[in-house]
Parts: structure tokens; sequence; C-alpha cells
């Protein structure tokens, strides 16, 4: 009887032992797949951010640019009494950048917030779940039929690039937008009595 005790007991022992060594290797594991995942989650996100402030200062940083230079020429016409007409112009100017701006720095949020139709379309056409997805025409009255780029639909600045599907459209309508401003500002430049090194700097904002 105290032979099969001692052996009762190394067994309970043996099982407390692996119930003990199981719970470890359980918790070890669990602890292992929360570190990786939050590991996997914040490389993710510093990818993301990264990708993302390069694309906003690509973009954003010639409208910076034109901003400035608007102002410097703002203060240049003052200092030197130039006719009303020309600063009022400039300010348009400057106001007409600063809206263009902000309208693309709200664009670039929202665009990365939800996921336009268009871009799942072009997911579910990929794992060939889409084949109807070409039977679709677009309405001869949408601004994106026949091929038209939606984003150069005469319609306001803001309306304009947030019917942009993508950053490469987004892009192309800020660089039109900016184009635009930038052969303005370099016409009413010329009406200045300005140094040529300055002539060849406002050469360089167009795009």
């Amino acid at each position: 009887m105290e032979g099969e005790d001692v052996f009762d007991e190394e067994g309970d022992e043996m099982n407390i032992l692996q119930t003990e060594w199981k719970r470890s290797m359980e918790k070890r594991l669990k602890e292992g797949y929360l570190d990786g995942r939050d590991a996997g989650r914040e490389n993710a996100l510093q990818s993301g951010f990264n990708l993302g402030y390069k694309l906003g200062v690509n973009m954003l940083k010639p409208f910076g640019e034109l901003r400035g230079t608007l102002s410097a020429l703002m203060t240049w016409s003052q200092l030197h009494n130039t006719e009303p007409a020309v600063s009022t112009k400039l300010n348009e100017l400057l106001i007409a950048v600063c809206q263009c701006e902000d309208s693309l720095l709200k664009c670039l949020s929202s665009l990365y917030q939800t996921p336009h139709p268009s871009d799942l379309s072009s997911t579910l056409e990929d794992m060939n779940l889409a084949s109807s997805t070409h039977d679709i025409e677009l309405d001869e009255q949408s601004p994106c039929a026949s091929g038209r780029n939606c984003c150069r639909v005469q319609d306001s600045l803001a309306s304009s690039l947030a019917r942009c599907r993508n950053t490469q459209q987004l892009n192309e309508a800020a660089k039109h937008e900016l184009c635009r401003i930038a052969k303005e500002c370099l016409s009413v430049a010329e009406q200045l009595n300005l140094p040529e090194g300055i002539h060849c700097y406002l050469q360089t904002l167009k795009y």
C-alpha cells in the first residue's frame, strides 16, 4: 500500500508539472503572438506614416514655395508703391494658393481613410471576382465618361479635387492648378521692375 501511495504521489506531481509546463507554454505562445502583432502594427504604422509624409511633402512643397513667393511680391509691391491693381491681383493669387493647399490636404487625408469603390473594383478584378464590372458603362453626362479626367471639370476647386480617385489623379489636378496660378503670378511679376534673377526663379515654380 505504501508503494502504491508513493507512485500515486509521484504521478500526481508529474501531472501537476505537466499541467504547469503546458500553461507556461501557452502563456509564452500568447505573449509571443501579442508581441509579434504589436510589432507588426507598429511597423505598418511607421511605414504608412513615412509613405504618407513623403507623398504629402512632394505635393504640398511647391504650393508652399509659391505662397512664400507671392507674399514676398506683395511686400515688394507695397514698399515700391505699385498700382493697386497689382497688389489686388497678387492677393487674389495668394488666396487661391492657400485654398488649393487646404483642399489638397483635406483630400489627401480623406483619400487614405476610406477606399474608393474604384479601388475595390480593381482589387476584385485582380482576384477574378468581378467579371461583370466590364459591362458597366458610364453615363455620357458623367465627367469621367469618354476617358475624360474627372478632376478637370469646370467646377469649384474643392469639388474638382474631391472627384479624384487616387493620388495620381490628385497630383495631376494639383499640378494643373499650381501651373495656372504660377503663370498668372509670372504675368503679374513681369509688370514689376524686378531683377532678372527673380524672373528666372519664378519660371522654376511652374511644373
